[in-house]
C-alpha cells in the first residue's frame, strides 16, 4: 500500500469520525427543531379553532370569538331549550370540523330552535324524521353528538361541506327554502358576533 492510499484511508477514517461527531450534535438538534415545527403547527392548529378570519376593505383580520357566548346570545333571543348546551355545540363542531353555526341554525329551522319537536325525542334536527320514521335521542347533547357525527360521516366527508350542498340531501323536497333559513339563522349569529366585538 502506498503512503498516499495509507492517508487516503486515515482522511477517511477521521472524516467518518468527525461526521459521527457531529450526527450526535446534529440528530438531538434536529429532533428539537422538529418538535418545535410540530408543535408550532399543533399550536397554529388550536388557535385557528378559535379564530375568525374576515375581509374588511381588503385587509384580513383576525379575531378571537367566544363562540359560546355568541350561542349565548343566540339562543337567549330565541327564549331556546337549548340554551344549557352551548358548550356541547362549540365541542361537537370542534370534534367534527364542522361550523359552529351549522347544527343551531338547523336546530332553528328544524324545530324552532328546540321549541317544536317531537315529545321525547330530543330531536330538534329533524334528524331521521320522515314519514312515520323518528329517530329519538336520550338527550340534547346526545342528538348534538350524533347529529355532528352524522354530518361528518354522511355529508362533510364526501364533500358536502356547506349549507348550499348539504341541503339538497338533508331535505330534499324542501331544499332551497330550508337553505335560506340555515343561511338566514347563521348570518344571526354573524350579526351577534360583530356586536359583541364592538
Amino acid at each position: 500500500m502506498s503512503i498516499k492510499t495509507m492517508q487516503a484511508f486515515l482522511f477517511a477514517d477521521a472524516t467518518i469520525a468527525k461526521l459521527k461527531a457531529i450526527g450526535s450534535i446534529i440528530s438531538p438538534a434536529l429532533f428539537i427543531l422538529v418538535t418545535v415545527l410540530i408543535g408550532g403547527q399543533l399550536e397554529r392548529e388550536a388557535v385557528a379553532k378559535e379564530t375568525y378570519v374576515a375581509t374588511i376593505s381588503g385587509q384580513i383580520e383576525a379575531k378571537t370569538i367566544d363562540r359560546e357566548l355568541v350561542l349565548t346570545r343566540f339562543f337567549e333571543k330565541y327564549n331556546s331549550p337549548l340554551l344549557p348546551f352551548v358548550k356541547t355545540f362549540v365541542e361537537v363542531a370542534d370534534r367534527y370540523k364542522i361550523d359552529f353555526r351549522l347544527l343551531p341554525a338547523i336546530s332553528c329551522i328544524e324545530s324552532s330552535c328546540g321549541k317544536r319537536l317531537i315529545p321525547g325525542s330530543y330531536n330538534p334536527f329533524g334528524w331521521g324524521i320522515y314519514g312515520d320514521n323518528v329517530i329519538r335521542f336520550a338527550s340534547y347533547d346526545e342528538a348534538i353528538e350524533k347529529v355532528g357525527e352524522g354530518l361528518n360521516k354522511g355529508y362533510f366527508s364526501k364533500g358536502l361541506n356547506t349549507p348550499e350542498k348539504i341541503a339538497p340531501v338533508y331535505t330534499p323536497p324542501s331544499h332551497v327554502h330550508w337553505l335560506g333559513k340555515v343561511k338566514y339563522f347563521m348570518n344571526e349569529m354573524d350579526t351577534i358576533q360583530e356586536g359583541l366585538g364592538s
